[in-house]
Formats: C-alpha cells, structure tokens, sequence
C-alpha cells in the first residue's frame, strides 16, 4: 500500500471503535479464539489427516475455477464503471480489486477493502467517489442477491419438496424475461443534475447495466458454489450441490459479521457445522473453510503479482487522470437523462 493509502486508512482510524486498532486487535483475538476452539474440538490429528487424504488434483481444478471467479468479477465491475463512464485501465481495476480483497481478508485494518477500492479507482481515474462508490455497491449487491437467490433455491431442493425449487426456478426466469423487455421502455425520472438520485442511478443506460450484471452474478456464484463443492470433495465430503448453495449463503451472512479478522473462524467452524449436519465429518467441513480461504488469497495475490509484472514489461500504462470538473463526463449524464 502506497504513502496516500496509509494516510487515509490513518484518517478511517480517527471515526470510532469500529475503525480503531483497538477493535482490529479485538478481531484478531476473537479469530484466534475460535481457531482454537474448533481446533480442540476437532482434534489435530482428524484436521491433519483429512488434509493428508485430500485430491490435490481437484484442489488444483479450484485454483483455476477460483481464477475464473475472479476474473468474471473484475469484469462485472468495470462494466459497471464503465456504465457510469468511468473508464480506468484494466490493470488499475485488477490491482484495486485484488489489493481489496486482500485487505479484506489477510490485514486487520480500518479500511475495508471496498473502501479502498473506491479510494484507489476514484483517485487514479479521476472520477467523482459517488460514481466509483455506486458501482462497488452495485457489484456487491448483485453478487449477494444471486447468491441469496441459490441459497434459497438449494433451501427448497434440499429440504423441501423439488416441486417448490423447480417452481422458484421457472418464476424467476419468467421474472427476468419480463424485466428485459420492460426496463428499457420504463419511463425513466428527469431530475437535476445535482439531485441525489443521479448519485444512485445516473441514466437509464446505467440502469440496463445493473440488470444484465444481475444476471451475470448469477453465473459468477454458480461457478463459487461448484468451486467451493469441489474444495469439500477434495476432502471427501460428498454433499449434494444444491447443499452447498445454502450453505455458501449462511456462510457468506455469518462472516458478514465484523467479529473476526476476514471471517476467519467463522467461516471455518460454519462449515464444519453445517457439513456435519449434512452427514460428512467437522473435520471435512473445517477444511474446506479453511482451504478456501487460502486458494483466495493464493488467487488474489498472484493476480496482484500478474499485475506488477505486466505493467514491468510496458503494458497498460495508465493514461493522465481526468478533472471531474474539467470534463464532459457531467454533458454526458445530463445528455442521457
């Protein structure tokens, strides 16, 4: 992280408990107590020998899956920023996304990976932070609303009765059916330049560009939820997909809760608990959390290093930031409203 990162996360650390070291310490001693926990309850030796009998080949076949995840994700987001004609280079967006997530995750810092990501993009691209700010949001939303989605698909297929799913599946194809023809002809509200609501929804075009990266977040969590069954049976737990659909939903709520440092822990003993209740072993559940969120940062950081390695031998070089305010990027919303 450069001199201007490190002045802002200083900045962050001034607003209260939740930003302070105080609490990144808290978090850190919260993750470390629960490892330790689950570890006891497990035994090392189950943990160790359940990685021992784990496929290395399917663990590789999750290393390239989680690769493409992640791509699909960068590529989401910047047609997101792009809808808002925010045009930064590729490698910009890449290293922000990849540095966030390893933030989010590895450091316990005050500033959340998205926030750096609208720090970094907003400030190299030199775009309005509202802009920047709205396409992070867009993009989380739709990751999490597709994964609700199957999390209560996989509720309903695998609890209920597959009459329901199937049910649920041909009302929502129905519903997005009907959205693609009726979105665009949607009369679509002329407000000030200055209002708020261009802050959340600049034009119709923008409006289109949530919609269609709705729909693709349904493929992005399609292909985590198959790379997190395939890390499980690398393991040995055998567990319908649709399981693994709901359990990635409560897994990914509970490490929403900012007790721990990147869910760690929690994310673990979630999946030990709900992999047991599906029939495997806590030791297969704990590994599969675990083994996830290493392949992450292992992902992460080798797109960090991609990065740094491309922009060595000359390519994408960034092109001089824009002035908002000297820009036609403001002619171009109002012209599209």
């Amino acid at each position: 992280m450069d001199i201007d990162a490190d002045a802002a996360e200083r900045r962050t650390g001034e607003r209260g408990f939740f930003s302070s070291r105080l609490f990144a310490a808290v978090r850190i001693i919260a993750s470390l107590a629960i490892l330790a926990g689950l570890i006891f309850k497990l035994s090392p030796g189950e943990l160790s020998s359940t990685f021992r009998d784990a496929d290395l080949l399917l663990l590789l076949a999750v290393l390239g899956l989680m690769v493409v995840v992640q791509a699909l994700v960068v590529v989401k987001w910047m047609l997101l920023l792009r809808a808002r004609d925010v045009d930064p280079p590729l490698l910009q967006v890449v290293r922000a996304y990849c540095v966030g997530n390893l933030l989010s995750t590895v450091l316990p810092t005050a500033v959340g990976g998205d926030v750096y990501r609208v720090y970094r993009v907003q400030r190299e691209a030199g775009a309005r932070a509202a802009d920047v700010t709205m396409s992070v949001l867009y993009e989380r939303a739709t990751g999490y609303a597709a994964m609700t989605c199957f999390g209560a698909l996989g509720a309903a297929f695998y609890y209920g009765n597959a009459a329901i799913g199937f049910l649920t599946l041909a009302a929502g194809a129905s519903a997005a059916l009907v959205l693609a023809f009726v979105l665009p002809r949607l009369p679509f509200p002329a407000v000030r330049e200055d209002h708020f609501l261009r802050n959340l929804l600049a034009h119709r075009r923008e409006l289109m560009a949530v919609y269609q990266m709705a729909v693709f977040s349904l493929v992005i969590q399609a292909l985590f939820i198959s790379s997190i069954a395939l890390t499980g049976r690398a393991f040995g737990a055998h567990v319908s997909w649709w399981y693994w659909a709901f359990t990635t939903w409560v897994v990914a709520v509970a490490v929403l809760l900012p007790i721990t440092l990147g869910g760690l822990g929690v994310r673990e003993s979630s999946f030990s608990a709900l992999i047991k209740h599906a029939g495997g072993t806590a030791a297969q559940g704990a590994s599969t959390g675990f083994a996830l969120g290493l392949l992450l940062i292992v992902v992460n950081a080798t797109g960090l290093l991609a990065v740094e390695v491309a922009e060595r031998l000359g390519f994408g070089a960034a092109a001089a930031p824009e002035s908002p305010a000297g820009s036609s990027r403001e002619a171009v919303h109002a012209e599209r409203a």
